[in-house]
């Protein structure tokens, strides 16, 4: 059999040479475009089934889940799931969600042995985007109503020491290096950023797409870059302020 394919794609003679141009004309041929309608339906029950199957798996078994795994979950809990059904979750990490916070099933939370109870806090209203990743030693937390985009990475340890003997070993950082990271409300971190150990964000400030913070944030200001540094500053208004309109605003206890 197989040389007889051998010689079609060799096209040796005229009965070959059909054989290969009908072939690649079958291969090439579309559903007639008459039948589309059919189709757009069966799509629509497709998609239809798929969302509600996703959404029962959410309510009985995954969103049930990840509440299980947290010390305190306020009210109206958003959890999406994407393909990867559930978070990726590494030690005793001690998890604090508020109330209307929007959680992705692609994230990871890892929690370092160092020290007792490695915490997490998560303020209200805040989105935090698929591929989340969030490694704490000791402590990280973020404000309320923040936008945490997609694949952010935030830490407060480098993860492993800096020495090489004591890194081939497989030794811990050690508790000198661990440094809290604490980012305060209505904080925006663009897509693929890097929040490093020992870091504060101040009050409303934006991290640029793929940035790497390195140093303090001052509330209000526009930062990007590896390592980031300030590109602008946002006109500063007092928090209760922006609550007061944003509780105005309908649908906003959900961000999207």
């Amino acid at each position: 059999m197989g040389k007889f394919f051998t010689k079609i794609r060799r096209r040796e003679n005229w009965f070959y040479e059909f054989l290969y141009v009908t072939f690649f004309r079958l291969r090439r041929m579309n559903m007639p475009g008459v039948f589309l309608p059919f189709y757009r339906a069966i799509s629509l029950l497709r998609q239809v089934l798929i969302d509600f199957l996703r959404r029962l798996g959410t309510f009985f078994y995954y969103e049930p889940m990840l509440r299980s795994r947290c010390r305190r979950v306020g009210s109206g809990l958003n959890y999406v799931k994407l393909r990867q059904g559930f978070p990726y979750f590494h030690g005793d990490i001690q998890l604090f969600i508020g109330d209307n916070v929007t959680v992705h099933s692609r994230s990871s939370f890892s929690a370092a042995s160092l020290f007792d109870k490695p915490s997490l806090y998560i303020g209200d209203r805040t989105y935090l985007g698929p591929g989340l990743s969030i490694g704490v030693a000791k402590q990280v937390s973020i404000g309320a109503s923040c936008f945490i985009s997609t694949n952010v990475n935030i830490t407060d340890n480098d993860g492993h020491p800096l020495d090489p003997i004591k890194r081939a070993e497989g030794k811990s950082v050690a508790e000198k290096d661990v440094l809290p990271v604490k980012i305060g409300d209505y904080v925006w971190i663009g897509e693929g950023s890097s929040i490093l150990k020992g870091i504060t964000i101040g009050e409303g400030a934006v991290v640029g797409t793929k940035s790497v913070v390195v140093r303090d944030i001052e509330p209000f200001t526009v930062v990007a870059g590896n390592p980031a540094v300030v590109i602008g500053r946002i006109p500063q208004r007092r928090a209760a302020d922006v609550s007061d309109e944003l509780e105005q605003v309908e649908g906003v206890s959900r961000p999207v």
